[in-house]
């Protein structure tokens, strides 16, 4: 199963990997979401697309394709914008 990294400002302080099955990366949010509720994909996904203001990765290669293919051992980040400051 392909494991995502959790931001801690995307989480709900539960474990910040988890384990999830799916072929493509909208499949394994789907999956995510059917396994541990909507939160996570309602903060990276929007109308099915990836929000404007939030970086998903595959194995290193940033993607904003929720058809990504997604392989048993990859690993998802996903890496919300900062903004702040003076």
């Amino acid at each position: 199963m392909a494991t995502i990294k959790i931001p801690a400002v995307l989480g709900d302080g539960g474990a910040s990997t988890v384990e999830v099955a799916g072929a493509t990366l909208g499949e394994v949010f789907e999956n995510h979401a059917a396994e541990h509720g909507p939160g996570l994909r309602n903060s990276v996904f929007d109308d099915g697309d990836i929000k404007e203001f939030i970086n998903v990765y595959v194995d290193g290669s940033e993607t904003s394709d929720p058809d990504a293919p997604v392989d048993e051992d990859s690993r998802i980040r996903i890496i919300p914008a900062a903004s702040g400051g003076r």
